[in-house]
């Protein structure tokens, strides 16, 4: 017997202490009123969006973050996807699939003419993953902590 396909929407702020969860599944101990935040900031249909999957018997089993972002050297938007889990008991089982279709769609309504997906180093399966949807290395990404500087 084949396992359906799961369904995606939108995150909903009850999504959130269920999205924390899956978030520690990947080492991110991500507190909720942040992932509240985040989620009421993706539900105002601006460049930040959340989905979430739901199974046959209703329950979350991955997440998604986007963001759209204009290109100051090119026409067109970037999609990025931030974040991209799925419950560990169902790798492999299409859940990672819906969440990129309907990545995918959310993109090319904000015009995406680009697609990348920020992910470490470390995660081997996941890169393998986004190779499948057509990703690959592309530059390189370089991040630095923010620090407040005093106003002089």
């Amino acid at each position: 017997m084949t396992t359906p396909m799961p369904s995606t929407r939108r995150a909903i702020e009850d999504d959130a202490p269920r999205i924390v969860a899956l978030l520690a599944q990947l080492g991110y101990e991500t507190p909720l009123d942040i992932v509240r935040r985040n989620i009421a900031l993706s539900a105002l249909e601006g460049d930040d969006a959340a989905f979430v999957a739901i199974d046959e018997n209703a329950e979350i089993v991955g997440c998604i973050g986007l963001h759209a972002l204009t290109m100051f050297h090119l026409a067109g938007r970037l999609g990025r996807i931030t974040a991209l889990v799925v419950e560990e008991s169902v790798r492999g089982s299409g859940v990672g699939h819906a969440l990129m279709a309907a990545a995918h769609a959310w993109f090319n309504e904000r015009g995406c003419e680009k697609l990348e997906v920020t992910s470490g180093d470390h995660r081997v399966a996941a890169h393998r993953f986004y190779a499948r949807h057509g990703y690959a290395r592309d530059g390189q990404r370089l991040t630095r902590k923010s620090q407040t500087l005093p106003l002089t």
